[in-house]
């Protein structure tokens, strides 16, 4: 839940902590008073050491902070501090404390200070406490500082390779700290970029592996620092990147990257991709999303200002104005990831410009909204009627347990949509992410991949129970259902061979594709039980009558034409099929 930011200028220039600032306000909902802070790209050619201490420093820099403690700094490489150390570099600082991040401001005087790099915090405790400092973010080992957002349950085994095998002791018991220990030694060993993908998979370091949701942004010192972010194979946590000429913001929300960058161009990152800068070289596995239609009406005058109300103090606003009537319209601009619009909607029409925050629309049984702009998290959830039009792009979990009511957006979707899906109609006209229609139940998706060019995610309609999800185009089929990582088939399949449930034999054939020899335990093990009809063809005359006028209200909307006639791939519960036929990943 916390709230993570990271700036980079490519071409060395300095950027206020203003900026930084201002994109943690716009995250406010995400945090709490128990800490923030931020890091920042400070060389000063000697080691910066910094610690929490209940006494001043003797022969370094004291600054008190709530709570009754000191910050203290000493340059060079002091014998002896009293106290618990958390910066230990001649390239980076960090200034952080329990507190809001304009309290953090107000203690250190952030706004004076300005870097070619930076990173930023805004903590919701989940696993530590939220009363000492040292436990805020950002946090750092040597020459690199992280923050991150999420819940690791590989915290043990990360552990216990930084003690046993890397000889790190005195731990606190927060993962984000381990997460900052790993990356420094495994970019010793493997690179930055070798780090990243270890972190992820753990191909070579037996506990090295991140289990369980995050998003980490990191700075790495040097004479050229190197920036960069990425999010877990499951993308359970939200990562947008945007970039204006030569400056990169990550962010945990949309309206963040908006607020910092203004009008810049961004996306969100899927599940499993990074990024790197290094002055001004830009790498990595990203692949830039999202589209917008040509031509968004401009606002009339008299509209609502949302930059007068706070994030969650506008949702109520509009709501009583639209309980003047079934025929009411209310126009609002300015909309910087305000939460919950048009919660609980029944009448009238809501036209939103802006980036709308996250759990907006949610028990929507009636009305239509109009958004020219993007949606982040968790719009639409458990809808029950009424019609909204993105006209830009969703972020994850659209319409999930959604139960009626139309959906439809100009460009993609992030992970996750239609997940618990058990009625109405989703239309994306972009492509969407990983595990879209997971748990699907009913109701129908189409993904029209005609507004961008991008592939779909994996695990397409993985549990899928109920409803039909209509892709245009071919998706192969290792993108559908349940993925196995072929080496996790493989381990799988030569324990069965060592335990003498397969002979030599049936396990080639097993190793090479062929499962008919596996019991159906052992598939299911594999595979899942939910068995899955996936078929490549051109929609019969019953699913015509049933979709084409979606399709024309999406072309209405959007301007963009649509041929029914093309094939598309369709997706559904196969009842009465014992298994779902593997889907095996390279």
């Amino acid at each position: 839940m916390c709230g993570i930011l990271g700036l980079y200028s490519m071409d060395g220039r300095d950027l206020p902590a203003e900026l930084v600032l201002r994109g943690l306000d716009a995250m406010k909902e995400r945090g709490t008073p128990h800490g923030s802070g931020v890091a920042l790209y400070r060389p000063v050619g000697v080691p910066r050491v910094k610690a929490f201490s209940e006494r001043p420093a003797e022969g370094g820099l004291s600054v008190q902070i709530p709570g009754g403690l000191y910050d203290l700094t000493f340059f060079g490489s002091p014998v002896n501090v009293e106290g618990t150390v958390y910066l230990n570099s001649r390239w980076l600082d960090v200034y952080k404390a329990v507190g809001w991040p304009r309290d953090i401001d107000s203690i250190y005087d952030l706004r004076s200070l300005s870097s070619s790099a930076w990173l930023g915090h805004t903590r919701y405790p989940t696993n530590s406490p939220g009363r000492y400092p040292y436990y805020s973010h950002p946090f750092t080992a040597g020459d690199f500082a992280i923050v991150h957002n999420g819940d690791l349950s590989s915290y043990g085994s990360n552990v216990n390779l930084l003690t046993y095998r890397m000889g790190y002791r005195g731990f606190t018991g927060n993962d984000s700290e381990a997460i900052a220990f790993l990356l420094k030694e495994l970019s010793e060993r493997l690179g930055v970029e070798g780090a990243i993908r270890e972190l992820m998979y753990g191909e070579e370091f037996r506990w090295a592996r991140l289990d369980g949701p995050y998003a980490v942004a990191f700075l790495a010192g040097g004479p050229t620092p190197v920036f960069g972010a990425f999010v877990d194979p499951q993308h359970f946590r939200p990562l947008y990147v945007g970039i204006s000429g030569d400056v990169i913001a990550v962010a945990s929300e949309a309206a963040a990257i908006r607020a910092v960058l203004g009008d810049a161009s961004y996306w969100a990152l899927r599940g499993g991709e990074y990024l790197i800068a290094e002055g001004d070289d830009l790498r990595g596995n990203f692949r830039r999303r999202y589209s917008y239609p040509s031509y968004v009406p401009s606002p009339p005058a008299r509209a609502v200002d949302a930059s007068r109300f706070s994030a969650v103090d506008l949702a109520p606003h509009l709501r009583g104005l639209l309980e003047g009537g079934a025929e009411v319209e209310v126009d609002v601009v300015n909309v910087q990831g305000h939460r919950y619009i048009g919660n609980g909607m029944t009448r009238g029409v809501l036209r939103i410009w802006g980036v709308v925050g996250n759990a907006s629309a949610n028990v929507m049984s009636g009305g239509s909204i109009h958004v020219y702009g993007d949606v982040q998290d968790d719009f639409g959830d458990a809808m029950n009627g009424g019609v909204a039009f993105i006209h830009g792009n969703a972020g994850d979990t659209l319409g999930q347990a959604k139960r009626g009511g139309s959906i439809y957006v100009y460009g993609d979707a992030g992970n996750r949509a239609g997940i618990q899906q058990r009625g109405g109609v989703i239309v994306i006209g972009g492509s969407v992410g990983d595990y879209a229609g997971e748990y699907m139940g009913g109701g129908i998706m189409v993904v029209l991949r005609a507004t961008g060019g991008d592939d779909v995610g994996f695990r397409i309609g993985s549990g899928m129970v109920g409803g039909r999800i209509y892709v245009r185009g071919r998706v192969p089929r290792e993108r559908i259902g349940r993925i196995m990582r072929r080496e996790a088939l493989e381990r799988y399949l030569r324990s069965l061979l060592e335990d003498g449930a397969l002979d030599q034999a049936a396990y080639e054939r097993a190793v090479a594709g062929d499962l008919s020899q596996l019991s159906r335990a052992a598939r299911r093990v594999l595979v899942g039980v939910n068995p899955l009809s996936v078929e490549y063809r051109r929609l019969g005359e019953v699913e015509l009558r049933e979709l084409v006028p979606h399709l024309r209200e999406f072309e209405g909307a959007f301007g963009v034409p649509v041929d029914a006639s093309e094939e598309f791939t369709v997706i559904a519960p196969a009842a009465g099929r014992a298994s779902e036929e593997p889907s095996v990943g390279e």
